[in-house]
């Protein structure tokens, strides 16, 4: 029995829900530093970009300091590299920390039902966080350098030396009669003459990318065998079922294409309606573009164009692979090990489909809750208005006893006491959303154990 969709779904939206408490216990305080970390990562920033300490007393808010730090990150990158990099790694690595040390244990109460220990300070670091700093950094390291990180340099390299090939300069004789008259081009000048630049611009690119494409479709040839689908029997249809992994690959690598290719479509014209509201100018080719279709032809034409295809191939494979390695840190921490042991288990055969339907529908769901019901619903249509009638009726109340003069302190309170509920709700949703992902690292360790 493969991975029941809906039953993994609810289990881990049951664990977020009903071990709320427990969860709100051993996550507050190491969601608290993270902010603290978070704002003081922020002003560091800052400082290294201004060359003075920069304070609240400077800033006066978080978030037009975060909209500060986004207007200046380039240039602090540029002048302080260092030093800017340095505050990004403490931050990162301190952020893991404290995301470890509440995750680990919610992940064993999720898979095991030992219940994290006692007390309401506590941000631990041990083994187990350790593991799960570990086996998340592996799948994460092993998926984006050991597949992507050669896939691209090649394919960086390769494409820089078409591109020096065709910028090569060459002797032209216009005139045959005339070996004096002499003639600088280059090659991609010659060739598009001889109407031969497609082999530059399109097949050479084309071919460097098609092993890789292959690699793929082989990749879903071997993932379908019937030994990793329980319920097939012998050896299968080995014909139908290459037929099939081509198709889907064909499917998957051509609608990705078109799809990025349309959105950068969308980007450029984007970038044309703000320069020419801001410049007014008349003419924007090449980001000028009269038809989707005249845009697309473009885009795929162009050198960013050519070497797409290359992204949405690493795109699929970094994917799949990621998905094969989802449930290693719950197998890791669950099993106190950090041997892989049946991890690719939970994703053989068409598991693999169930468990990025699960994955796609846990995310979007809360992604869903927090951004629209929460963050949009809540906090900018019903709420506001009834918070300006409370805010109205103390105000009136104030006067009555104040001479007719409202109270200074008022407004103040109510601004502070609406942020802090905001915000108190958006950490209270973060301990749901930890919960359910430790609800789900834990029934995938249990499905891993299955027949074991």
């Amino acid at each position: 029995m493969g991975l029941r969709i809906f039953s993994v779904v609810g289990d881990a939206l049951h664990f977020g829900g009903r071990r709320m408490e427990t969860i709100a216990r051993v996550a507050w305080l190491p969601i608290v530093l993270s902010l603290i970390a978070n704002m003081v990562a922020l002003f560091g920033y800052l400082s290294v970009i201004t060359g003075r300490a920069i304070t609240f007393a400077d800033v006066p808010t978080y978030f037009q300091a975060q909209r500060e730090l986004s207007r200046l990150a380039a240039r602090g990158f540029e002048n302080s590299p260092d030093a800017m990099w340095m505050i990004t790694g403490g931050a990162t690595l301190v952020q893991a920390m404290l995301v470890a040390s509440f995750m680990a244990p919610l992940i064993r109460y999720a898979g095991l039902g030992e219940k994290p220990a006692p007390g309401f300070v506590r941000a631990p670091f041990g083994p187990d966080q350790l593991r799960f700093l570990i086996s998340s950094a592996v799948s994460f390291l092993l998926v984006g350098l050991l597949v992507f990180g050669p896939l691209a340099g090649a394919t960086w390299y390769a494409m820089t030396y078409i591109a020096e090939a065709m910028k090569e300069t060459l002797a032209a004789f216009p005139d045959p009669d005339s070996l004096h008259t002499i003639e600088l081009t280059t090659a991609g000048a010659t060739l598009s003459e001889q109407g031969m630049a497609w082999v530059f611009d399109q097949a050479l690119p084309a071919a460097f990318v098609a092993p890789f494409a292959l690699a793929f479709w082989a990749i879903l040839f071997v993932h379908f065998h019937p030994k990793n689908r329980p319920a097939a029997s012998g050896r299968g249809n080995v014909w139908l079922r290459g037929l099939a992994s081509f198709l889907i690959a064909a499917l998957l690598l051509l609608g990705g294409y078109f799809l990025f290719a349309e959105l950068m479509l969308t980007q450029f014209r984007s970038s044309a309606i703000a320069l020419n509201n801001l410049f007014g100018l008349a003419s924007l080719s090449p980001f000028e573009l009269t038809s989707l279709r005249e845009g697309l032809a473009f885009i795929l034409n162009s050198p960013t164009g050519r070497v797409m295809f290359f992204g949405v191939v690493s795109f699929f494979i970094l994917n799949y692979a990621g998905l094969r390695l989802y449930a290693y840190p719950g197998v890791a921490v669950c099993r106190k090990s950090l041997a892989p042991g049946n991890t690719l288990k939970v994703t053989r055969g068409w598991d693999f489909i169930r468990l990025w339907v699960i994955v796609s529908i846990i995310s979007a769901l809360l992604a869903v809750v927090q951004v629209v019901i929460i963050n949009q619903l809540m906090f900018q249509a019903v709420l506001p208005s009834i918070w300006r009638s409370l805010l109205s009726l103390t105000a009136v109340s104030t006067r009555l006893v104040n001479s007719g003069v409202t109270a200074e302190w008022v407004t103040p309170l109510f601004v502070w006491i609406w942020n802090i509920l905001k915000i108190v709700v958006n950490i209270v949703w973060s301990f749901f959303s930890f919960g359910v992902a430790a609800g789900l690292y834990g029934r995938l360790y249990r499905e891993s154990e299955k027949g074991a």
